[in-house]
């Protein structure tokens, strides 16, 4: 999600689950290195996307469970995902936890450092979200596909 534009800030929430390792790795790996990645998902790899969740040890690279590609980031040392059409490489700002229990979770705010946008999916000067075909979560199994949208003008 983004946060603020000036400066550019996004944020994710990383949930505690039941079980013997309730802290999943991502949130491990940004403590650990103070960096991360966000991948916009589209509708063309949401299979191999979802491959990712899986939860499995630690040492398994999901990379190669899902079939997805690695690309080296340029400012950060994790890989981005080279399906994705648009991918920001972030350093970490912020931790914020919000209780301890399953259901609980930390939401990891970032600073965006470079922003890269396959150009197959900009018109004009902005991305185009016919061609981009964003999905996103809605909780548990459910996600949205972005096709439908609609503008509304700001009462003055």
């Amino acid at each position: 999600m983004a946060c603020t534009a000036d400066p550019p800030v996004v944020c994710f929430a990383s949930s505690f689950r039941s079980g013997p390792a309730p802290t999943k790795d991502t949130l491990h790996n940004v403590v650990a290195t103070k960096e991360f990645v966000v991948n916009i998902v589209s509708e063309g790899f949401a299979d191999k996307m979802n491959l990712t969740s899986a939860e499995v040890p630690p040492e398994i690279d999901e990379f190669e469970i899902s079939g997805l590609t690695p690309v080296a980031s340029e400012l950060v040392k994790p890989p981005r995902v080279g399906e994705s059409h648009a991918q920001m490489e972030c350093r970490l700002r912020q931790l914020l936890p919000i209780g301890e229990a399953p259901g609980g979770g930390t939401i990891i705010f970032g600073d965006v450092l470079r922003f890269h946008v396959d150009e197959a999916v900009v018109d004009g000067h902005k991305i185009d979200p016919n061609k981009l075909k964003a999905i996103g979560r809605m909780g548990g199994p459910t996600y949205v596909r972005t096709r439908d949208r609609f503008d509304m003008t700001r009462p003055k």
